[in-house]
């Protein structure tokens, strides 16, 4: 076995062992818990610093968004939102709870990324699968969407979310 089909079967193991048993209790998944870097490239703004994938891009910054995509393609697709600049209004909740009521979202969740703590559900749009997460942090509200067919689940935007730092 070569080097990368070891970390392939890895991260698939890592994947698959939380959905293997235990019971459901009220602790926030962590996603981004890792420190291993993909092989990609170093991405950093303003708002925070992440390894890219092999084979994914991040755009330039436009009206606070940051799309992260793999080259040439338009799905799967990790998208961050940085709104108010240290003056945001609302809540993490409320944020959530309008993408439930408005999409038939999941109920609400508690999830870690960067060593934060995000409100999350899971809906359809357009008939794709999104997941958002939504915090507010130093007066920023931090929106970070999955989105895309088992997008959630995909290696390249699980191994990338572990290298998140939030600035």
């Amino acid at each position: 076995m070569n080097n990368k089909m070891i970390a392939m079967v890895f991260l698939a193991v890592l994947i698959l062992l939380p959905a293997c048993g235990g019971d459901k209790d009220s602790t926030p998944t962590a996603v981004g818990t890792e420190t291993t870097a993909p092989a990609g490239k170093v991405y950093e703004c303003k708002y925070f610093t992440m390894n890219l994938a092999e084979g994914w891009d991040a755009g330039p910054m436009t009206f606070g968004m940051i799309n992260v995509l793999p080259k040439g393609k338009v799905s799967p697709g990790l998208y961050f939102k940085f709104e108010g600049d240290g003056n945001a209004a609302g809540t993490a909740e409320s944020s959530i709870n309008s993408m439930i009521e408005n999409y038939g979202g999941s109920p609400m969740e508690d999830s870690i990324i960067a060593a934060t703590t995000f409100k999350t559900t899971t809906y359809a749009y357009r008939g794709m699968t999104q997941t958002m997460h939504v915090a507010f942090r130093n007066g920023t509200k931090i929106t970070i969407t999955i989105e895309g067919p088992k997008a959630k689940e995909n290696a390249d935007i699980q191994s990338m979310l572990k290298t998140l730092a939030l600035n």
